[in-house]
């Protein structure tokens, strides 16, 4: 779900992956299978990284400007909703709105807040699922009467997550009925198979379905065909669909982790702490993030 410290470690003790899916190494042992002088370096690491993830964590958890971003979020789409169904000339394929889960109706910061203050910044595949398995993830503020108030007015909205589709189906299911969220089965809820690329699932959907708004945390949550580009192309990317934000595309805060943090430079996550803080202070210093 996050970023390594030290990958030449790291990466032969844990399965990092962010939240939105893009996975970021490969799996293998958790800390605890690996001895002596690793396992202490992992543990540094871990701790490390719960210190950094603190004030991302704090802002999400705490402040009242991130609930005002989630609410202006959901009434910005539904400002595009109510005046979709009233245009007569969106009257061919029924309508739809599609979204990411996790930090975009779904709220995950409690588990993380947990582990990061235990000293755990370390979000390895196995924390991941069972975190997910719990079913302990809330709702984000405004969400679950967004989606009602959509599903209500008798527009479509499918789930574009990429959570593992054969491990978490089933516990994704469980916890977002729990939430009372509409819409939630197999047709609707589209979770991750073979790529963490969600182009070809908003193709499925924008084939059948006149897709009001895609709605998302991660410039990948929208179909911009981000995935693997750097943080360069990312932004140009979005700066080229400058006018479509707020009308088709509606993004929601998110700190603490997503594709950013590895597109800031190549090989991000495989870079010492050392050679990460010289990126991340040349990228502080630059007058403009986008060359």
């Amino acid at each position: 779900m996050f970023y390594s410290k030290k990958m030449t470690v790291v990466a032969a003790a844990c399965f990092i992956m962010s939240v939105s899916g893009t996975v970021l190494a490969a799996p293998a042992a958790s800390p605890e299978s690996v001895k002596g002088s690793q396992r202490t370096e992992i543990q540094a690491t871990q701790q490390e990284i719960a210190k950094e993830e603190m004030m991302s964590l704090l802002w999400m958890r705490s402040a009242a400007e991130y609930r005002a971003l989630c609410y202006q979020g959901y009434n910005t789409a539904m400002a595009q909703v109510d005046t979709a169904l009233a245009d007569p000339s969106r009257k061919g394929k029924p309508l739809a709105i599609v979204l990411d889960c996790d930090e975009t109706v779904v709220d995950n910061i409690g588990g993380m807040s947990e582990s990061a203050s235990a000293g755990n910044g370390l979000y390895t595949s196995a924390w991941w699922r069972d975190w997910i398995h719990e079913a302990r993830s809330g709702a984000m503020p405004g969400a679950a009467n967004f989606l009602n108030e959509v599903h209500r007015k008798g527009v479509s909205i499918f789930y574009v997550s990429n959570r593992f589709a054969h491990i978490n189906y089933a516990a994704t299911v469980k916890n977002l009925k729990e939430l009372n969220f509409p819409s939630v089965d197999k047709e609707h809820l589209l979770l991750m198979t073979n790529t963490t690329d969600k182009q070809p699932r908003f193709d499925s959907v924008a084939a059948k379905y006149d897709v009001i708004v895609y709605m998302g945390d991660n410039a990948g949550d929208l179909p911009l065909h981000t995935d693997g580009t750097s943080m360069v192309q990312r932004n140009r990317i979005i700066d080229e669909h400058q006018a479509d934000f707020g009308i088709k595309y509606i993004v929601f805060p998110n700190p603490a982790y997503g594709s950013w943090v590895g597109a800031m430079a190549k090989g991000y996550f495989s870079l010492t702490p050392q050679e990460r803080e010289q990126v991340n202070r040349s990228i502080l210093l630059k007058k403009t993030t986008i060359n």
